[in-house]
């Protein structure tokens, strides 16, 4: 449940992007430009950076110490 959660949140975070790309008016591939969509920009590429270290841990901790009843 916190892998399908944690990929919706970055799901809502790249579509934001996409948002920011038409609010600013910077078209793909151009990555700079408005300060703003910079921001939003490096908040997606500072979650897909974490999630790399993050969805691994998880499912080795969930499957070395499953949970108990």
């Amino acid at each position: 449940m916190i892998t399908v959660l944690t990929l919706l949140l970055y799901l809502f975070i790249t579509i934001n992007v996409g948002r920011a790309r038409a609010k600013y008016k910077v078209l793909p591939p151009q990555m700079t430009g408005n300060p703003d969509f910079e921001r939003v920009v490096r908040v997606q590429q500072n979650t897909l950076e974490q999630m790399v270290f993050f969805l691994p841990a998880l499912w080795l901790f969930c499957y070395i110490k499953p949970r108990q009843n």
